[in-house]
């Protein structure tokens, strides 16, 4: 596999730069230079081990562009992986949310069929006889039936909690706005407790925009207020 192949490619890296470190070690890899300067009784110098040190850096720089090549293979294959995994998680969303619209349908359905499953025991009832009985019993089912649908689709719509969600965020924006002029906000705290009289929503705008801040409005002095309230 391909992180196989990575592993292997690093493992040869770490071998060569290993080897890149240590001069013998490359003094041992001229076989030939080295079995003749044996014949003649002579010692390779350190220097010596150029064309293997120049051999080796470039299988080294081959492999770390290589790894680089994996790394970026690897990173297709994940994103191509999420990007299935996300596929696969909406389709099975659709699913669920068909199947639920399914259930929703055949839970209204059954108000007409539970009505007319009891209207229909042959039980006298005292109705039988009563003038447009069955168009009324008709339309209360369907409109029991619809009143769930409804009432269940919005739950599910999540209206509701869209709705606070929106204003968490806007009270998130605000508390940004707030306390993103801190040196204001001291000023003002400061002026706050000299002052002996008690706190007012009033006095404590004043204050606010005695020390001339740059980003607090309205919104966020009420916002304040409130906490410190």
């Amino acid at each position: 596999s391909l992180q196989r192949f990575e592993m292997n490619c690093k493992g040869a890296l770490n071998c060569i730069t290993d080897l890149l470190s240590n001069d013998e070690d490359m003094i041992s890899l001229l076989l030939t230079e080295k079995a003749n300067a044996q014949e003649r009784n002579e010692v390779l110098p350190v220097e010596s081990h150029e064309k293997v040190e120049l051999l080796l850096e470039e299988y080294a720089r081959q492999l770390k562009s290589v790894l680089l090549e994996i790394g970026y293979l690897l990173q297709r294959v994940q994103s191509k992986q999420d990007m299935m995994a996300l596929q696969l998680d909406a389709y099975r969303n659709r699913m669920i949310r068909m199947n639920l619209y399914l259930s929703m349908g055949a839970i209204s359905m059954g108000f007409g069929t539970a009505v007319a499953g009891f209207f229909g025991m042959n039980v006298i009832n005292g109705l039988e006889d009563a003038d447009g009985i069955f168009n009324i019993i008709v339309a209360s089912s369907c409109m029991v039936g619809f009143a769930f649908t409804v009432a269940c689709y919005s739950y599910i719509d999540g209206s509701r909690t869209k709705k606070r969600t929106i204003e968490k965020l806007h009270e998130i924006e605000i508390m940004n706005r707030a306390l993103g002029d801190m040196p204001a906000l001291d000023l003002s705290f400061e002026m706050l407790l000299s002052d002996p009289n008690p706190i007012t929503r009033e006095a404590f705008r004043e204050k606010i925009f005695a020390s001339d801040p740059e980003s607090i409005r309205e919104k966020e002095i009420e916002f304040l207020f409130d906490i410190l309230d």
